[in-house]
């Protein structure tokens, strides 16, 4: 019974600290719902690729950090990872802090994004996949682009519009948006016509399209023609085109709804509408102000700078704001990092006690296996000499078969202490708990002395208090042996003993074991 008892106890143990691990450790197996599960995770979490892209901008470091994160906590891979860093490094507009962060010269930044992509290129995740594949030619068109490199420009944006055109309709736009790049790249290299040419072929396409993507197109293809134009000093051509993009601008903010296509450059939120509207028809208002004062339309200029400096005091305002909240974002992600980290190191303390806790389980069971078996040996060996003693007896002539009427007075100590033993064990006048010396001095009439001698020198138990015991201990054996049924109280009374204690000290003392664990060794 106690080792059904100890195995289902173990058992419950070791689930019970199973479960803990599972839980602590996110247990559960790889399925095919992995990447699901994985997504949800990421929607949890700050550790994702658009965290960091919405912010990479202003604040690359932090992003660089995000990323980071994402890679630890599995949200992206080792590819992804780097195509973001290449992006930082090579679009950020904090471009002396971004230098300042790789340790190197100006500009370090952008050869560390060439680098990268170039590497990725050689990247078979890059090549079957043509969204990023796009990615990368995006951002080596863009380098190259700013580290003057016209013909590298030409020709990364050339391979960028043929993957965009592999994509599908999807990725038209964007194949329009580089086709305007190519447009500037042809002029920057002297091609003038032809680069003209495919800049206004462009903006024909994009000039009454209404979605966000077309849009933003359209406004980056019309800031490149009107540099071009502005080489050349035709600022009269680039007046219409800077009010045509606050014309477009006007309408978007009117009608937000009718633009929204879901593309990666949207704005996600009102206020990043509401920038994104704000910068750039700052930006046309330059260009008209810049045009008014080359052609030396005084008036018109100082009516279109007044537009400029209500554009800087918005500004500047907005820039107040987005510092504050990028303090309470970094304030927010330094908050949850350290959350991260306390239950990271909680998981780890609970599977540390859970491990320590089943180890001790697991000895305390084979120690107590180990006693179960010692005890069960010892038990057998009692009970055995218990029986010995008994077949001993039964064999043994008595000492009132020897002396029928025996002179107690002429006996010798060793004569009278086995006559004493003899009496007291087949009259079992050990059974009476009141039984002492006094009633072997009523029975044979001896004095409390020469009983005394008897034992001390003549019997191998010294004292009778002794003999009476093991008498006790022995027929209390035989009942537990003979009588599972009763109880150990029951046994104690029947054996003798004037109270339990009294019964399990004794049998603890001579056998090494309580009664309970002798009893328990045969059940």
């Amino acid at each position: 019974m106690h080792f059904e008892y100890m195995k289902k106890t173990l058992h419950i143990l070791i689930f019970a600290l199973t479960a803990v691990m599972t839980a602590c450790t996110g247990g559960g197996g790889v399925s095919d719902n992995g990447e699901r599960n994985r997504d949800a995770q990421s929607a949890d979490t700050i550790h994702t690729i658009r965290v960091a892209m919405n912010i990479y901008g202003y604040q690359p470091e932090q992003a660089l950090q995000i990323i980071d994160s994402a890679l630890i906590v599995g949200n992206i891979d080792k590819v992804q990872a780097e195509q973001c860093r290449a992006r930082i490094y090579g679009m950020t507009l904090m471009h002396e802090q971004m230098d300042s962060l790789l340790g190197g010269p100006a500009n370090i930044r952008l050869d560390s994004a060439q680098a990268i992509a170039l590497r990725l290129l050689n990247n078979d995740h890059i090549k079957t996949n043509l969204t990023r594949l796009r990615d990368v030619y995006d951002i080596l068109a863009y380098t190259e682009r700013m580290q003057n490199d016209t013909l590298g420009w030409l020709q990364r944006s050339r391979q960028l519009v043929d993957v965009c055109h592999q994509i599908g309709p999807e990725a038209e736009t964007d194949a329009l948006r580089t086709e305007a790049e190519i447009g500037a790249a042809l002029h920057a290299m002297g091609h003038e016509e032809e680069g003209m040419a495919k800049m206004d072929s462009v903006l024909a396409l994009l000039n009454d399209k209404r979605t966000f993507s077309e849009l933003d197109a359209f406004i980056i293809a019309s800031r490149r023609k009107i540099v071009m134009l502005g080489s050349h000093d035709r600022y009269a051509e680039t007046l219409p085109l800077a009010r045509r993009i606050i014309e477009r601008l006007d309408d978007y903010e009117a009608h937000p709804d009718e633009y929204l296509d879901g593309s990666h450059r949207e704005p996600k939120t009102d206020q990043k509408r509401a920038d994104y509207i704000r910068f750039y028809r700052n930006q046309a208002q330059n260009y008209i102000t810049a045009a008014y004062a080359s052609l030396g339309e005084h008036g018109n200029m100082l009516t279109a700078f007044r537009q400029i400096e209500i554009g800087v005091r918005d500004a500047t305002a907005r820039e107040h704001i987005a510092r504050y909240n990028a303090l309470q974002q970094q304030m927010e992600a330094e908050r949850q990092r350290e959350a991260t980290h306390r239950a990271e190191t909680s998981r780890r303390v609970i599977i540390l006690i859970s491990i320590l806790i089943l180890l001790f389980a697991i000895k305390v069971f084979v120690q107590w296996r180990k006693t179960k078996k010692q005890n069960r040996i010892l038990a057998q060996q009692i009970t055995e000499a218990v029986e010995y003693k008994d077949k001993y007896r039964e064999l043994k002539p008595t000492a009132n078969s020897q002396l029928p009427t025996p002179n107690c007075s002429e006996l010798s100590d060793a004569e009278l202490s086995a006559y004493l033993h003899d009496l007291i064990e087949n009259e079992k006048l050990y059974l009476n708990p009141m039984f002492e010396r006094q009633t072997l001095i009523e029975i044979t009439g001896l004095s409390k002395e020469r009983i005394g001698a008897a034992f001390s020198q003549g019997s191998e138990y010294e004292r009778l208090t002794t003999l009476v015991r093991e008498l006790r201990l022995s027929h209390a054996i035989r009942l537990m042996n003979e009588h599972p049924e009763m109880s150990l109280e029951q046994v104690c009374t029947a054996s003798g003993f004037s109270n339990t204690v009294s019964f399990y000290r004794s049998f603890k003392t001579k056998f090494g074991m309580t009664p309970s664990e002798y009893r328990g060794t045969f059940m």
